[in-house]
């Protein structure tokens, strides 16, 4: 199995009304969502999933879904679509779980393309965390959930780093960034310019890249630096996107 790494916020209410609803009563292509997570729990003897207490938690406040949790839920469903659609093409698949997602107040903000590049984003979230401890519900394979202005002060790292790593011309993509990305970036640096802390831990973090991806090849290092410019858009992406006053915690599912 492979390292599957997205990152999710919730519409809370819809998620009351109608993930609620489903996932206690309606019987899915790929069977209950109960007799889902009993197999689960047979399968793996780590596993103690309650799917009791994953119900309570999406009527009282989808928010506060472990990391675990939502593994288990976006499994399923991804295992519902697929049992629908076996002669449909990987786009129509997609477009369907994404209309499933909606109605269900489930919103992937990214999901990470591949092992390597799972395992890039993660270690600049571990990176971050070792010097900006934060406040997690931790997954019992990986990931957490945080609150939302955590995540996007690790976001802002996040494209501190791609922009140091894509001015520096460290790969052959000639990477140029829009206006916007621009004014979003200068606008980060202004906020945070009394941090000098985060700078300096930015540099270093740039060094420290070019210092690996020389021996690296294909692995996490040089994919960071591959992918800079993909996640500094996503990462700009994400903070456009996340309201804190109505999406209060971020949730990373990190699988392996």
């Amino acid at each position: 199995m492979g390292r599957h790494t997205s990152i999710y916020m919730f519409n809370k209410e819809k998620a009351a009304a109608n993930l609620y609803e489903d996932l206690q009563h309606r019987t899915y292509h790929a069977g209950t969502f109960k007799k889902f997570i009993e197999d689960r729990n047979k399968e793996f003897n780590t596993y103690n999933m309650s799917f009791s207490s994953i119900l309570e938690i999406i009527k009282t406040d989808a928010n506060l879904l472990t990391p675990d949790d939502l593994f288990e839920i976006t499994l399923f469903l991804s295992n519902h679509i697929y049992n629908l659609s076996k002669q449909e093409d990987w786009n129509t698949s997609m477009k369907q779980i994404e209309s499933l997602y909606n109605h269900y107040g489930i919103i992937e903000l990214f999901k990470l393309p591949t092992k390597t590049v799972c395992t890039a984003y993660m270690f600049q979230y571990g990176n971050y965390t070792e010097y900006f401890p934060l406040d997690e519900i931790k997954g019992d394979d990986g990931g957490a959930n945080i609150l939302s202005e955590d995540f996007l002060r690790f976001n802002d790292y996040v494209i501190l780093v791609m922009k140091r790593i894509i001015e520096s011309k460290l790969n052959d993509n000639d990477d140029q960034l829009t206006d916007e990305e621009e004014k979003i970036i200068e606008a980060i640096k202004i906020e945070n310019k009394d941090n000098s802390h985060l700078f300096e831990v930015v540099e270093n973090e740039l060094n420290f890249l070019i210092d690996m991806a020389s021996n690296d090849n294909d692995g996490p290092y040089s994919q960071t630096i591959y992918y800079a410019n993909v996640f500094l858009s996503k990462a700009i992406e994400m903070k456009l996107k996340i309201d804190i006053e109505k999406n209060s915690r971020i949730v990373i599912v990190d699988s392996y």
